[in-house]
This record gives C-alpha cells, structure tokens and sequence, in this order.
C-alpha cells in the first residue's frame, strides 16, 4: 500500500498524489498566496472591482486574472475561508464592512496599500512592526537607513493613484491622505538623501499640493486653496519642473474662471503654456482660455482656441494612466468642447459631447467614473432641454446632476447659475420654471450649510 511522503500513513486506493489528503491541504495552506507586482493590480478588471469597494469583487478579479484562473477552494484556503464561503462573498450585493477582516484577506492576498479603500491598521507580528499608513513606516525606515530609490518610487506610485482617484473620491478622505503624505515626505526631506532623491521628494511634493489645492478650492476653502497652489508653484521653480509650474497657473486660471475674473484667465493660460509649451497642460490652458473667451462673447475667438487645443492634443500620445487628474487625454476633450458650445448656443454640438461625456464617465453597474464631469454634462443636457422648450426634461436632468455626492463647489456653482439665468430668460415671471430653479436653491444651501 502506498504510503504519505510526509507522515508515513497509508493512503487511499484513489489517491495517485504523493501526500495523503491532509497533509496534502496543509501543504497548500502553507504555501501564501504569491506578492504581485503593481502592474497587476492596475489591470482594468482588478481597478474597477478595487473602487467598488467590496472585497467580494476584487476577490474575484483576483482570480479571474490569474493563468490559469484560480478556483474558489485555493483563494479560500489563503483567506481561512471555504469554497462556499467564497462564493457568497463574490455573489454578494452587500459588501463586507468588518476592518479586521478587510485587513485580514488584504493582506493574505498581499493587496498594496495604495490600492485599497481603507487603512491598514497594526501589522501582523509575521509582517512587521505596527504601522497607521505606509508613510509612518516609510519614516520610520529612516531611523535604519537612507532615503532610497525604492522609498521615492513608492512615493511616487501612491501619489499617482491619489491623483488618478480626485475625479471620483470623498474630498474630505482624499485631502486627508494627501496631506498625511505630504506630511511623511518632510520628514523624508529633513533625514539623509542624496540630492537627486531631494529633488524627487520635491517634485512629488509638489504634485501632491496641486491635489490637494484643487480638493481645497472644490471644498469652498479658497485661501488654503491658493497656499497650496502657491506652494506647488514655488516647487516647481525650485526644481525647474516647467509642467509644475504649468499647472500652478492652470489652476490660477480656473479659480479665476469660476469667480468670475474672466480677464485674468488668459494671461494664466499664456504664462502656463510659457512653461510647460510642449506638455498635454497646453491642452488644458486651451481649454481653460476658450471657456472665458465663450463667457466673454467672443465666439471667434472660442472656435480658433478649440481648433488650437484639439491640435495640440493629436501631438501626444494616449497617456498610460487617464485617470490621472494632471494628463490630458482625448475623452476630456469633449468636456471642455461642451462647457464652449453649451455657451455659444450650438446646442446640438453641446448635447453631442454633453452624451459623449456620460457614455464615457459611466461604468458598468452605472455609477459614474467622473462625478464633477458627468453633474456638468447632465446641466449641459438641462440647457439644452430648455432652449428646446421642453422644461419637464430639464428639470430631470437638474434633479439628477444635482444629486451627485462628488462636487467642486465654484464649477458646480458657474454652470448651474447659467442654467438658472437661462430659466429665468426663457421663462420670465413664469411658474414653470421652478421646476428648475428650486432644485438650484436647495442644492445651494445644503452645500452651504
């Protein structure tokens, strides 16, 4: 009778292994689920099933992207879970909420911190020390070594995803890692690094404080807003990162947009694309410059900036990350090309990208990638529905835009007070128009309160 390589018993008839049934189930427990590299964790299916938020998601996008794909029982096995268990999760519409067993799972699954929608909290004496953010242990490194290569690029790669989640995230958690990282990287300045790591530090710093200038201003908190800004500005002469600098003024062109300041948005765009001349930001400060020139009634001017920016945008190449609030890629075209038509009074071409704008924003369980987009594209559509005379659809699409939880404040404000006049133009003194005004009002003082 054949016996088990490991414990010497016998084993049954029908077991052509080499390890009887136990050991054979130990020795797969005992083996972890192996460290991916980043690269896996951004594949389209694994992103997607990562911002859902539920763990059952990812867990089956975990598997579904492995070759071959990996079965329930031998995920389960790494997460102390049985196959039926596994599938309740991935089946559920409910997600799990349960920290300890969030961290428990993401962590047997080695699922890096930046990727995950909460924080790890204490460490596994198997792991290491306790740590509240990957940055406390970054800082912590330094009372053992040097700055280091590797320290930067993971410096470098949660700033990326931060920057890649501002379209979609709760402000307030977005600025609060922001700035918690921000916080990590002066106590990396402040320790032993060679000069070319200084200048990494402070190139991530610096886009670091763009986001968190630009969460600020959606917030309503202007003067921290233009700190940050400031801030990020003088990084980037400091460094002579020329796309820094670029879009510190890009944003100086878009707080002046969206006050009001119609004049100071050109000189902005100029200097930034002064810059930074060959960078996809020249594409934005087109943008930028063609939606005051539309608030300005220069209507030939907006068609001969359009033609400028789109020219400018077939120069580069799709970027690897559009996502990525500070790169320009061929999708954001159509939010600009509507904001000027929707103002010019080309309704059909504004209700044309507006569409394009939602088809693209929209995932498949039919929430929206861009929130802040998507709510102007749907006022876009509101417009449009009132030029037409058909009130009852604008006050449908008013409702919905307004709903979304995900605003910027000023640019929510500037188009929905366009919509609000055109209301008011249409349909002076007339009742009817309340249907779109009041949902106005409301959403003004809840944002307000």
């Amino acid at each position: 009778m054949k016996a088990c390589e490991t414990c010497r018993r016998p084993m049954a008839s029908d077991n052509s292994g080499r390890l009887c049934t136990p050991c054979a189930r130990r020795s797969v427990q005992a083996s972890p689920a192996e460290e991916k590299p980043d690269e896996f964790w951004r594949r389209p299916a694994l992103r997607e099933a990562l911002r859902s938020k539920h763990i059952g998601y990812v867990i089956n996008a975990y598997r579904l992207e492995h070759r071959p794909v990996l079965t329930q029982a031998a995920v389960g096995r790494w997460l102390g879970l049985g196959q039926p268990q596994v599938s309740r999760l991935e089946s559920s519409r409910t997600p799990v909420h349960d920290l300890n067993k969030l961290e428990a799972w993401a962590r047997a699954l080695h699922i890096p911190q930046p990727h995950l929608w909460f924080q790890l909290g204490k460490v596994s004496a198997q792991v290491g020390a306790d740590s509240d953010t990957p940055w406390d242990e970054l800082v912590r490194g330094l009372n053992r070594s040097d700055v280091g290569p590797r320290t930067v690029e993971q410096l470098q790669i949660f700033t990326e995803e931060l920057c890649c989640e501002y379209a979609w995230r709760d402000a307030g958690e977005l600025k609060a890692e922001a700035r918690r990282c921000l916080q990590g990287i002066s106590t990396l300045l402040s320790g032993s690094c060679t000069l070319v790591e200084h200048r990494e530090l402070l190139v991530t710093a610096g886009w670091l404080m763009l986001l968190t200038g630009c969460i600020e201003y959606d917030m309503g908190n202007y003067r921290q807003a233009e700190l940050d800004r400031s801030a990020a500005f003088r990084v980037g002469e400091e460094t002579g990162h020329g796309e820094i600098i670029a879009w510190a003024f890009e944003m100086s062109a878009w707080f002046a947009l969206t006050q009001g300041r119609l004049n100071a948005v050109g000189p902005a765009c100029e200097a930034g694309t002064a810059a930074a001349p060959n960078s996809s930001v020249a594409v934005q400060l087109s943008a930028q410059a063609a939606k005051a020139a539309a608030r300005m009634g220069q209507r030939d001017s907006v068609t001969k900036i359009l033609d400028q920016g789109y020219r400018l945008l077939g120069q580069h190449e799709r970027p690897t990350r559009p996502d990525n609030h500070f790169v320009i890629d061929p999708t954001k075209w159509d939010f600009y090309a509507m904001d000027c038509y929707r103002i010019v009074g080309e309704d059909r071409r504004a209700a044309e990208h507006a569409q394009e704008v939602l088809r693209i924003s929209r995932r498949p369980d039919g929430s929206d990638r861009s929130p802040m987009r998507a709510t102007e594209a749907r006022l876009t559509l509101a417009v449009v529905a009132l030029r037409q005379g058909d009130v009852a659809e604008a006050a449908e699409w008013t409702t919905t835009a307004l709903a979304a939880e995900r605003k910027s404040f000023d640019s929510l404000a500037m188009v929905a007070d366009e919509l609000r006049a055109e209301a008011e133009r249409l349909f002076p003194n007339d009742p009817v128009a309340k249907a779109v005004t009041e949902p106005i009002k409301q959403a003004y003082a809840l944002m307000r309160a």
